[in-house]
Parts: C-alpha cells; structure tokens; sequence
C-alpha cells in the first residue's frame, strides 16, 4: 500500500477525471465483463499484446491483468496448447498488426476468428498435457534465475532452430532454461495440433495459412447455419444448448432475430462511451443490424451516439458494412 501511496496517488492527484482521483487506490477502469467471464474460473489465458515471441500463459485468476495484457477467459490446457502452436502463431502474424518491428496481437482479429480444432476426447487430453509441460517449463525456468526472461528464452529458442551460434550470455540462458527442451515440446506440440486438425505435418507457413484459411470459411458457413463450435459452451450458450455436441447445435429458424424483435430494447444503454461500444459490438457479433435496429436494442440509447460509435469501429476495422448494416469483422 505504502508503494501505491509513494507512486500511484501523486498522478492521481492531478486526474481530471473525479472517481479516479478520488479513489486514487483502486484500478482506474472496471471490466465488470472480464470479472463475469472469470468468475467460475480458476485461472485464464493471457499474451501480452505487444512481443517480439507470440507466447500464452496460464495466470491465476486472482491476478487482474492491466490494458496491455489480452485476456481469454477460458481455463483450458487445449485451448492454451493451440494457442501456443506454429498454426496460431502463424494465423496471429498474418491477421495482427504490428508496433515498430513488433508484432501486435488484435484479439479480434487473432483470437475471435481462429478456427480451432474438434479432435477426439483422447487427442484433447494428450495435447493438454503437452501444453501444461510448456507452461511449467517456462514458470519454472523464469524463477530459477533472474536473468532468465520469456523474451531471452525464445530468442534461443529460435536461433537452436536456425542454427544460429549463441553468444556467451545466450549459452547461459540456454543451460539455465534448457531451452533445447523447450524447442522439443514445442515441436510434439506442432506435431499433435497438426494431427488434431487432421492435417500432415510438417507444414510450410504457407501451407499453414491456406488451410487455415480455409477451414475459417468452412467454419463461417457453418454458423450461418446456426452449427457452433463452443469453447465455453456452459458460459457461451447455457441451458439446454450447452448439452448437445457441437455438431448438434443448429438453431432452430425462430432462434433467428427477425426486424421486428431485433427492435425490441433487450438491455440499458451502459452510461460510459467504452461500455456503449463494447456493448455495440458484443450484439453485432450476434447478428448484423443497421444502427436504427442497434439502437432499438438499448432503452435509453441516442441513434445519433449509436451511429458515431458504430462508424468509429468500422474505420478502425472492428466492424464491417454492407449497404446500411453493421457486422462483426473477420480477418481480412
């Protein structure tokens, strides 16, 4: 507390803004969507948004990441196995952006589009206990020795690949972090989301991208028949369509919102402009609506608020347009 008071307060103090000033000791923004989607959770999944290496950890739930950390709130070693391959690392640099010389990850664009595999409940468990050996590889290595980082890590990591020689202090890293092992549990991990997928391997990039490519769109064409493929299906679609097997979840044609129940307001217009369009483009992944149908959505909302969001995203590429309807943006 005393480290918050001798750094925290002194910038608080000058905030125009009240409730951070005020209560100088408390995170400056809520993400109340971010605590409800942990709340059953133990743990989640997290990449910092700008790295030179493209790595996803498990973090305990109790610890609440700051802006610059992505969030997935799921605790599955699956899903973090997947992540943490050639075949997403692959889909993140052709769908992200960059900083400098560094790549940027776009949860948009890299997490919500990326199709993941369906294999067997066999091939899921074998591929999570390769996941959760990476993880606590890292974790272990990162606390064995302070001069062992993530970066300095997978900087070895890629030059043992190439085969690069390693100078004097990446010798040292090499031996304290065995990352010669490191590069060996990332290559049976390949290896077993390739095989997940149902594809051979090894792959060149390209090869990665068209497939998956092509896999996204196969996927796309599915939903539009109402066939989804839940990563939380007890958070995502509670109920009665959380018990059947994700081939089985086709909606039926009056689960499709038609104009005249997409004008009915289901939810209140959030007070604040980054919980007005993080709401906007929660419902736009839904289903896609013109702004008049959006605002119809929210009892309070102001057509003309609503538009100027709605354009914002669309510049920024979080939104796509077709004639006068908003939809969510896949990857380009």
């Amino acid at each position: 507390f005393q480290r918050v008071v001798d750094h925290v307060k002194p910038e608080r103090d000058a905030n125009a803004r009240v409730t951070i000033r005020e209560f100088w000791w408390r995170f400056g923004w809520p993400r109340r969507e971010l605590r409800d989607a942990t709340a059953q959770l133990s743990g989640y999944i997290a990449t910092t948004e700008t790295a030179k290496h493209r790595t996803f950890s498990r973090l305990d739930v109790s610890l609440a990441p700051d802006h610059m950390v992505v969030t997935i709130a799921v605790d599955d070693w699956f899903v973090l196995g997947v992540l943490s391959s050639s075949f997403h690392h692959m889909w993140s640099l052709g769908a992200g952006g960059t900083l400098e010389d560094r790549p940027r990850y776009n949860k948009s664009l890299c997490f919500d589009p990326f199709p993941f595999p369906d294999p067997s409940s066999q091939a899921r468990s074998t591929l999570s206990s390769v996941a959760a050996r990476i993880d606590a590889h890292r974790k272990a290595a990162l606390l064995r020795d302070e001069r062992i980082t993530t970066t300095r890590m997978y900087n070895v990591v890629e030059k043992l690949r190439s085969g690069e020689p390693l100078i004097p202090a990446e010798r040292t890293i090499h031996e304290l972090a065995a990352c010669g092992v490191l590069r060996d549990i990332h290559d049976e991990l390949d290896a077993l989301v390739a095989e997940a997928y149902g594809w051979p391997w090894p792959m060149s990039d390209a090869e990665i991208l068209e497939r998956l490519v092509a896999l996204h769109d196969e996927r796309v064409a599915e939903e539009k028949r109402g066939i989804i493929r839940w990563l939380r299906p007890e958070f995502q679609a509670p109920g009665q369509l959380a018990e059947l097997p994700a081939e089985e979840l086709v909606l039926p044609e009056s689960a499709v919102p038609s104009a005249a129940e997409s004008a009915t307001p289901l939810d209140p217009w959030p007070s604040g402009a980054i919980e007005q369009i993080g709401a906007l483009k929660r419902l736009l992944q839904i289903v896609p609506l013109t702004a008049e149908q959006a605002t119809a959505r929210f009892s309070g909302a102001k057509q003309e608020i609503v538009e100027r969001h709605l354009e914002t995203l669309a510049i920024l590429g979080e939104l796509r347009t077709d004639v006068d309807r908003y939809s969510a943006a896949g990857p380009q």
